[in-house]
């Protein structure tokens, strides 16, 4: 082991071991809740579906995602050392970028309510936060310190997943211009740490057992780009967004074969990886529905939905009984 791994390794738990209950992995737990409450306030915009659902979900996204932020702010010089470390965690440093792509999440559905100026203020405002949490995870990564075998999935959200997001967020408030250009980053990003990504996958060390589950998040990059098409194009099912679903399809079908490696390893935290991509995979199916005008396409919806819901509660679910069992236990997990 090189020495520069030897002490990133230790930074990393040096980070974990304050206020492990709320790292910022926990985080993926309102990034899932969120992801959900977007697919129902599609469906109870177009299929009818009660709304109360959809505000559920973004409630307790909100209330997570405020609980964990407010845990770990860098309001105390402890705290700011702290958050330095956590961006050169290898495992939980790029789930930084968890806290301004939900954000921007729970903007584009309370943001109608709070009038277009605040709207479009903290569309900005976020993206802006986005842009500054990559750009220091890409400093970072470019150090010199990290080695393949830091690298999982989860790195795709930042700079691949996060930009698709803002954009549209972006559309939604009123700024095409920007949409684009955050379509361009994340288009650039995919291409590149994808590349990456794979490259680890298939010829690096295997995955820990606790990170198996972040392979659904291979899944994250075309659905989040077909939304942000869908977006900036009024849901035209044109040739780009064709070749996204075919991207998508054989995505999915890899997953079913990668379905026994995630139940081997146990439940852990990294589990909610699952939500978020499924999550979105129910709006992106809604959202094909509405523009197809097809019968099949809006069972294929319904049965997304139906699954992204069913998944959420059983991590639920689990999570509760999870943090049921001794602290001992559970630290062994970490």
């Amino acid at each position: 082991m090189t020495p520069s791994t030897q002490a990133t390794i230790e930074r990393a738990r040096h980070s974990a071991g304050d206020s492990r209950r709320l790292r910022h992995s926990t985080l993926g737990i309102s990034l899932g809740f969120g992801g959900a409450g977007s697919a129902w306030s599609l469906a109870h915009l177009y299929f009818g579906a009660p709304a109360f659902i959809s505000e559920i979900l973004f409630g307790a996204s909100a209330l997570w995602w405020l609980i964990v932020t407010a845990a770990r702010a860098p309001l105390t010089p402890r705290r700011f050392a702290y958050l330095r470390d956590d961006f050169r965690n290898p495992s939980d440093g790029p789930l930084l970028a968890y806290i301004p792509i939900i954000a921007l999440l729970l903007t584009s559905h309370y943001g109608p309510h709070l009038g277009s100026t605040a709207q479009s203020a903290l569309s900005l405002g976020f993206v802006a936060l986005l842009s500054l949490v990559c750009a220091r995870l890409l400093a970072v990564w470019l150090s010199g310190e990290m080695q393949l075998e830091h690298i999982h999935p989860g790195y795709a959200l930042p700079v691949i997943a996060g930009p698709f997001i803002a954009s549209m967020t972006l559309t939604a408030a009123g700024f095409p211009s920007l949409a684009v250009r955050a379509i361009a980053v994340g288009g650039f990003y995919w291409l590149s740490m994808g590349t990456i990504i794979f490259l680890r996958l298939l010829h690096g060390p295997d995955l820990p057992r606790p990170l198996k589950p972040t392979l659904a998040v291979l899944v994250t990059p075309p659905v989040t780009a077909g939304l942000a098409w869908f977006s900036m194009r009024n849901g035209i099912l044109d040739a780009v967004q064709q070749g996204l679903a075919g991207i998508i399809v054989l995505l999915l079908l890899m997953q079913i074969f990668l379905a026994s490696r995630y139940l081997r390893g146990g439940f852990h935290i990294s589990w909610w990886a699952l939500a978020f991509p499924t999550g979105a995979l129910a709006s992106y199916a809604i959202r094909w529905a509405i523009s197809s005008q097809s019968s099949t396409s809006d069972v294929i919806a319904w049965i997304a939905l139906a699954f992204s819901t069913i998944l959420l509660i059983a991590l639920m679910v689990c999570t509760i009984l999870s943090a049921r069992r001794p602290s001992t236990q559970a630290a062994q997990q970490d």
